[in-house]
């Protein structure tokens, strides 16, 4: 019966959250997925209120009660009292806020009546658990205490608004759209509806399927591509084999004369990069095809510098100036996401000898180094034990009333779920394989001049939560049942097999409680 198979999913979960809290006993440059792009910016948007929640500082120790003031914003306005929904818009690896580029959260809060909350997540922003930034602290910083942080606030508000069954969609992108599809696997009971946009769920350390998706793109432009590979080539040859005047004429042409050689050549990819990653290729090809017409290739460069600084590239981002600094900055995010990419997750975007795009030399051990340098020799994520515990793509057949999204140009799609034929009566997988359709583009405010594809897509997503939202709470097919229960004794397993003593928690004791 229903309430049987509710018992007992409830039950596997928590044994999962268990095996979660013995494993953090146990286990004492482009960084970011940030925003981007043009939309309804949050102070002009009426409406919006704001207030402080007080989570747990550690929700897995149960001998500590201690809490911290985490942000949130609400929207109250579209909000039907007696039957509309909750909706938690996740936020990630900055600042939080409710409304900004990414508008379809306020328009679904419109279409469903709902009240519509979004979290800040804890150590970014205001939302400071802990004194300063130092390797003590950041130990509290990690996608399982996140998650907890998101599970006691939907809990105390669905008691707040006065109805114990009180439905909940929760939506996010990008990480925090990894943060959906496995916070829908871990907190079932919690959660109506899911909806995941360029969610990153599979955790892969060497992530060298980045820069061989921006190779895709941009060979749709050839001029651009031809000319990106002519500056990338000058670039690396003058780092590689120039003299020290070579470097130093480079340098000074790009105002970057302070970076060492290897991070200079990170800083002089990741000018346009960004720009593919948000659905603006186009945009910077065309500038990238005037610069190319200038025949002195040093003053090409000097152009080409001048480009990253008006799309907002700075070559003092790369000194890891910022990432040394334990002080907290409410507006920096810099530091703590690269603790969290060095503790658990990667997804580091290395070069490759089979694309001209970015040097190989940009390899493994050059983030190691990054990490060593910053937060010293043992930090460093092991792939398979994150994806042990969050359950990575396996999580999919786990999950229902899911939706999970990837543009089809966007670089961080082979991090997350984008095999349409994973689908089911109560899933939903979509590739939106529109030109320049890319990171999180689902989630930007519809526009006229939108593609036919994307636009599809988005009334395909809008009627899927409808549909999802009217039926009753935690209602899943028979069949469905019975593959979620087997998954869950399959993530049961590997929790044991990591918590269990062996020889392999020599290795794994030296990792951080976030990994």
């Amino acid at each position: 019966t229903q309430s049987t198979w509710d018992q007992s999913s409830q039950l596997m979960v928590g044994i999962l959250l268990f095996c979660l809290g013995i494993a953090q006993i146990i286990y004492g440059r482009n960084w970011h997925h940030a925003y981007s792009g043009k939309g309804q910016m949050q102070e002009e948007v009426k409406g919006i209120n704001s207030g402080v929640f007080l989570n747990r500082v550690d929700h897995f120790n149960l001998t500590s009660t201690t809490t911290y003031e985490q942000k949130y914003w609400y929207v109250d306005d579209y909000w039907d009292t007696k039957q509309g929904p909750g909706i938690l818009y996740i936020q990630g690896e900055a600042p939080g806020q409710i409304v900004g580029p990414r508008t379809i959260p306020l328009e679904l809060a419109q279409e469903l009546k709902g009240r519509l909350f979004a979290l800040e997540h804890r150590f970014y922003g205001v939302s400071q658990p802990c004194r300063d930034w130092s390797l003590d602290c950041l130990r509290l910083l990690n996608h399982h205490q996140a998650m907890a942080d998101i599970a006691t606030f939907i809990s105390a508000k669905t008691r707040e608004m006065g109805d114990p069954n009180r439905k909940w969609l929760i939506i996010g992108g990008s990480y925090a759209g990894a943060l959906v599809g496995w916070f829908k696997s871990k907190y079932p009971h919690l959660v109506h509806v899911a909806y995941s946009s360029s969610g990153v769920i599979n955790t892969i350390v060497d992530y060298h399927q980045y820069m061989t998706q921006i190779n895709i793109d941009m060979k749709k432009d050839p001029l651009c591509y031809t000319a990106i590979i002519d500056l990338n080539n000058y670039a690396t040859i003058m780092i590689q084999r120039g003299t020290n005047e070579d470097k130093r004429k480079l340098k000074n042409a790009m105002n970057a004369t302070f970076l060492e050689d290897l991070d200079f050549l990170m800083y002089f990819t990741d000018l346009y990069v960004g720009e593919v990653q948000y659905s603006a290729r186009k945009g910077v090809c065309s500038k990238i095809i005037q610069i190319a017409k200038e025949r002195d290739m040093l003053k090409r460069v000097e152009l080409y510098a001048k480009l990253g600084v008006s799309i907002g590239n700075a070559p003092h981002d790369y000194t890891l100036e910022k990432e040394k600094d334990i002080k907290i900055d409410v507006h920096s995010s810099s530091r703590q996401w690269l603790y969290q990419t060095c503790s658990a997750f990667g997804w580091y975007q290395t070069g490759s000898t089979n694309h001209p795009l970015r040097t190989g030399a940009i390899n493994l051990n050059y983030y190691k180094t990054i990490c060593q340098r910053v937060f010293g020799n043992n930090v460093f994520p092991v792939e398979e034990y994150t994806n042990g515990i969050t359950g990575a793509l396996q999580i999919v057949p786990l999950v229902h009333r899911t939706i999970f999204v990837n543009g089809g140009d966007d670089p961080w799609q082979w991090a997350g779920m984008r095999d349409e034929n994973a689908g089911a009566e109560d899933r939903l997988v979509l590739l939106v394989k529109c030109d320049d359709c890319a990171h999180c583009i689902d989630l930007y405010k519809p526009s006229k001049d939108d593609p036919k594809l994307l636009t599809e897509a988005r009334a395909q997503i809008k009627q899927k939560i409808i549909t999802w939202m009217a039926l009753p709470k935690n209602s899943i097919t028979l069949a469905d049942q019975h593959a979620s229960y087997s998954k869950q004794l399959t993530l049961l397993n590997v929790c044991l097999l990591y918590t269990s003593p062996s020889p392999r928690d020599a290795t794994l004791s030296r990792m951080p409680s976030s990994a």
